[in-house]
């Protein structure tokens, strides 16, 4: 199977559904996040303090999909359908078979629950069935401890520590630790990996945004910017 770019989709699981990034989830984004940075989790930007910092944050991630280097998905609850995060692919190497997922963030109720394993196992599994990669890593922050669990969760191989790799937002070193999943038909490093128990997939990858010709995507910067 080729491996072929992520495209504008709805990915719905047990406890969250993924869906396209857009503006207009903004207020009830902020809203998750609260002001607070211990809500922030390890992004590499400080907590946005006000509306107008978190549109500004969301703005430059689009940015920066719109230039092909990214693909961001806001996390809904799946209880109440309200934005409570995001998720992104990164690094997108097509020819290689290979994404990270980074960007992560969850807020509010479902910080630290099953949910938080679930976004992840979303993407994953939506790499490997239906966009043909064979290599999906992660780079954590070395003191990132429920991302070091969600790793253990998911039976991701830890393949290196990268010393003294970039600051943090508040002008510390942080130390990055690469995990990896490789797709299942393919060899696993030496001493194998605990195989991801992916939730159930859906009969279908929904396209989104749902009744639009083609799949084609609603978002991204406003005109003129």
């Amino acid at each position: 199977m080729t491996a072929r770019p992520p495209a504008p989709v709805a990915l719905p699981g047990r406890h969250v559904v993924l869906e396209p990034l857009r503006i207009d989830h903004v207020p009830a984004l902020f809203a998750a996040q609260g002001g607070l940075e211990t809500d922030w989790g390890w992004l590499p930007v400080s907590a946005p303090r006000s509306q107008a910092e978190m549109r500004l944050i969301v703005e430059q991630r689009l940015a920066q999909q719109a230039a092909g280097e990214a693909f961001l998905f806001v996390v809904l609850d799946g209880r109440t359908h309200r934005p409570v995060g995001w998720i992104a692919y990164l690094n997108i190497r097509v020819i290689d078979q290979r994404v990270d997922i980074g960007w992560h963030w969850i807020g509010g109720s479902l910080s630290g629950t099953n949910a938080d394993v679930e976004m992840h196992l979303l993407l994953v599994q939506h790499a490997f069935n239906d966009l043909g990669f064979s290599r999906v890593q992660w780079k954590l922050d070395d003191l990132d401890r429920t991302g070091h669990n969600t790793m253990m969760q998911i039976g991701a191989s830890r393949e290196g520590l990268l010393r003294r790799h970039r600051r943090r937002p508040d002008g510390t070193w942080r130390d990055t630790v690469l995990y990896a999943l490789l797709a299942p038909n393919r060899a696993a490093p030496a001493g194998g990996y605990a195989r991801p128990a992916l939730p159930p997939a859906p009969a279908r990858v929904q396209p989104w945004p749902p009744g639009l010709p083609g799949g084609q995507p609603r978002f991204g910067l406003p005109p003129g910017r």
